[in-house]
């Protein structure tokens, strides 16, 4: 029974048509950041100079904000997205990709330990290096495609503010990047349904190769074949994917006996942002909208309540991903939930 094989099979094809379906869209987005390089490299006419010259200065630096002026432009979504939203989103990154390294670093390394105890079986067919280096390159690139994605809808808001826009053009923008933040969530949950399949299929094809390796009578009784499993993976896998293997053996296979992950990893942008949107729609709704300033006002103040509620604390996940109990507790979650 080539189960493995199949399984990997599937996944890549699988993996494939996603990547073409994200790729078309990334295409077409690069297409229209290349017309807007080539648009801002042409000849700027001698009247509107001053203008675009104006323009940079607010916009050159996007870790700061301008304090010059009769305005505060401390009262702008540049304030909102560099002091709050830019750091949540490079956390929720950081976090993700660090898991990824975590989990696939481990299991590579537990393959190669396991393929000379398992001969003549699926899991001696995997080419482990193709594998987990194509593994790799579309988790981390499917999470840069979804900040670059947040980012610039962000950043078409920042300019078009710095530019001055109206309530009704501000609550386009804003609608703009929910649909961004949201996309960005798809993007990030194909890329960790992704992985769930892939070690779900190792571990599960890895259970099976053991079982086989034991040489067990046909008869023997499904708890024993357990126990007999579990005591042969400190010599065979004594390593992370042992602990996801003995961890099954204990628990079973079915995803309900498992906490699930949240599957929205950019929750908090997306609450941030509707609560943005509901702000101003009601307030146009109402016909209380006389200056974006005082909208941007609430928006700020909105934030730094979130900010006090909820602060970012500094984690060091690389020392928390060290804890294997804990990794292997996050990723059967993650395989129960996909």
């Amino acid at each position: 029974m080539k189960i493995l094989t199949l399984a990997l099979a599937l996944w890549v094809s699988a993996a494939l048509a996603r990547r073409e379906e994200r790729g078309g869209a990334s295409g077409l987005e690069e297409e229209v950041l290349a017309e807007e390089e080539v648009l801002a490299e042409e000849e700027v006419p001698a009247e509107d100079f001053e203008e675009e010259d104006a323009l940079e200065a607010v916009l050159g630096n996007d870790d700061d904000v301008d304090e010059g002026g009769d305005e505060c432009s401390r009262l702008s979504p540049k304030e909102v997205f560099h002091t709050e939203l830019h750091p949540r989103i490079l956390k929720a990154m950081d976090e993700m990709s660090l898991y990824v390294e975590a989990v696939v670093e481990r299991v590579e390394t537990a393959v190669e330990v396991l393929l000379p105890h398992v001969p003549d079986s699926p899991i001696g067919e995997l080419k482990s290096q193709e594998l987990f280096s194509e593994l790799r390159g579309f988790m981390l690139g499917t999470i840069r495609d979804a900040y670059e994605l947040v980012r610039t809808a962000w950043r078409d808001l920042i300019r078009a503010h710095a530019r001055g826009t109206d309530s009704e053009e501000t609550l386009q923008a804003l609608q703009l990047i929910r649909e961004a933040q949201r996309q960005g969530d798809r993007y990030l949950n194909a890329a960790l349904q992704e992985l769930s399949v892939t070690i779900k299929a190792i571990v599960m094809n890895s259970i099976y190769v053991v079982h086989r390796s034991l040489h067990l009578p046909n008869d023997t009784r499904e708890h024993d074949v357990a126990q007999a499993i579990h005591g042969r993976l400190p010599k065979v896998a004594p390593n992370f994917l042992g602990n996801v293997m003995a961890k099954v053996l204990e628990r079973g296979s079915d995803p309900s006996g498992y906490k699930k992950i949240l599957t929205d990893p950019l929750r908090d942008l997306n609450k941030a942002v509707d609560e943005m949107h509901a702000t101003l729609e009601t307030a146009i709704e109402s016909g209380n909208v006389e200056d974006m300033a005082a909208f941007w006002r609430e928006v700020v103040a909105q934030s730094h309540r979130r900010m006090r509620d909820d602060p970012l604390l500094e984690e060091d996940l690389e020392i928390i991903y060290l804890n294997e109990t804990y990794l292997t507790e996050l990723t059967l979650s993650l395989m129960a939930t996909w």
